[in-house]
């Protein structure tokens, strides 16, 4: 079964979101991890500091290094200061906080508020109702900071805490320093691969929260895709229906182009595909009627004048045949005028290089039209420039460009008139220029004048003769010179055509 290109679409956009949002998720898992170990570890070394500061308060309230015993400072009073300082403990018990460095016992400097000082440094003091402390006889977890932190001699014997086990991590040692001397060493194990239960909670709860985010963005990703996949495809969708009619002839369909984006590109060139066959369907429809009606009217000449023959209304003298010679060279003209229309179609018109003048090829153009113009009312001028202008074409397409629109130009410009014909040529290109008088042509009409078997409706009719392939022609061997070729009104009132061709054709290096 084929895959549609919306689920192949969808599939591909779902698998790399996922995939990014597994990796992005299992990389901040691990970055939280790791970074979470280090604050812990962090943490532990400001408690450890922190304890040693509470160790030097309990020396000071004390007043000797004797204080540093279980008998006078049990552990636990130490730690529960420090973990009070930090919030994680409550006051005590019998009272609430008082002054002074530690918040159950004397302040340092001058008499208890309360009642009489205790002996002992601050946090000893003897169980109430004779019962033990809260919390004594209970085995500590391993993770926990009490467990993990010990004070030793200078000389390293153990004087409060129990004896630490050897970690994965070395030990970390910080001197109590009191009078200026080293009483003694907090030592802390840090913490290894376990965290404490409150940290495995936080982590427990941050990857809970990793995973439902990780879960809300594929939710959104499958979401995103179906849209995104559709609002691709449903256009590339009425693409291939619109090619599969226009395959199919129907040439009128149109698509909507509302996009903006490379889709509505496409769509708009399948518009103008269908646009351009269709106009090539109908000119080709026009070509077939247009070649039969041309086609047509020679062939009725001839088959009247031989009916007539036959029938003896004519009789069969030198002028018939001459009439019948004129109506067969018609009709090879106009075949011969298809045939090259046809062949610069298929590829470029055949042409025979020469080196060539091209000042006199204008002039001979003058030559041979100068007369034709002068019976039909009309003045023919040439400017030129007085020097040569070489080039590499071929004469004889040439010769055969000006005089089709010579011919064009005497053909449809009423007397008395003017045609001027004027020639500019510099480095690389020869500028050609055909002026004439009235009649002109509308410019509605101008873009169509190139258009084999065209005419004009009004001024210049089919009345005034030729095939209507002189300017299609012309236009073939402009295209096979590689130049250009424009029409225009012209100043003078009628019509402008602007011919511009290179001195040397890339083709004519060949």
């Amino acid at each position: 079964m084929r895959l549609r290109l919306v689920h192949s679409l969808s599939l591909a956009l779902l698998s790399a979101v996922v995939v990014s949002v597994v990796a992005m998720g299992g990389f901040t898992a691990w970055n939280l991890r790791q970074g979470f170990a280090a604050y812990v570890q962090s943490r532990d070394v400001q408690r450890l500091e922190s304890f040693v500061r509470v160790v030097i308060e309990a020396l000071d309230a004390g007043g000797d290094a004797g204080v540093l015993t279980e008998g006078r400072t049990p552990m636990r009073s130490l730690v529960d200061e420090v973990l009070r300082r930090e919030g994680l403990r409550g006051p005590p018990r019998d009272g609430p906080p008082r002054d002074g460095p530690f918040r159950d016992g004397p302040p340092r400097d001058g008499p208890p508020r309360d009642g009489p000082p205790r002996d002992g440094p601050p946090g000893a003091g003897p169980p109430r109702d004779g019962r033990p402390p809260p919390g004594a006889g209970r085995r500590l977890p391993e993770d926990a900071f009490a467990a993990r932190v010990v004070l030793l001699d200078p000389a390293g014997r153990l004087l409060l805490g129990r004896p630490l086990a050897q970690g994965p991590l070395p030990f970390v040692d910080r001197s109590v320093r009191w009078r200026g001397e080293v009483v003694a060493i907090a030592r802390l194990r840090p913490v290894g691969g376990s965290p404490e239960a409150n940290d495995l909670d936080f982590l427990r709860s941050q990857y809970l929260g990793i995973v439902g985010v990780a879960a809300a963005l594929v939710l959104v990703a499958i979401g995103a895709a179906v849209w995104l996949a559709r609002r691709w495809t449903s256009p590339l969708a009425e693409v291939q229906a619109a090619t599969a009619r226009i395959a199919r002839g129907e040439l009128s369909v149109r698509l909507p182009t509302t996009r903006d984006d490379e889709i509505g590109d496409v769509m708009r060139n399948v518009d103008a595909m269908a646009e351009a066959l269709q106009r090539m369907e109908g000119a080709r429809r026009r070509w077939v009627a247009d070649i039969a009606h041309e086609l047509r009217t020679p062939l009725s000449g001839l088959r009247g004048e031989v009916e007539a023959m036959l029938d003896g209304v004519r009789p069969l003298t030198t002028a018939a045949i001459g009439s019948l010679r004129e109506e067969v060279l018609r009709l090879g003209a106009l075949v011969d005028d298809l045939h090259l229309l046809a062949m610069s179609d298929l590829n470029a018109m055949p042409c025979r290089w020469a080196e060539a003048d091209a000042i006199d090829l204008m002039r001979e153009a003058q030559r041979r039209f100068e007369t034709r113009a002068q019976t039909a009312g009309l003045v023919l001028s040439l400017d030129a420039p007085a020097g040569p202008a070489a080039v590499r074409w071929d004469p004889a397409r040439i010769a055969q460009l000006l005089s089709n629109l010579l011919e064009n130009a005497v053909r449809y410009t009423d007397a008395p008139g003017r045609i001027e014909l004027a020639v500019r040529a510099d480095a690389q290109r020869v500028r050609i220029r055909i002026d004439d008088t009235a009649p002109g042509v509308s410019p509605a009409d101008l873009p169509r004048l190139f258009e084999p078997l065209w005419r004009a409706d009004v001024s210049r009719a089919r009345h005034a003769g030729g095939s209507g392939l002189g300017l299609a022609i012309c236009e073939a061997i402009v295209r096979a010179h590689e130049g250009e070729i424009s029409a225009a009104r012209s100043p003078q009132g009628g019509l402008r055509i602007d011919v511009v061709l290179p001195r040397r054709p890339g083709r004519a290096a060949e």
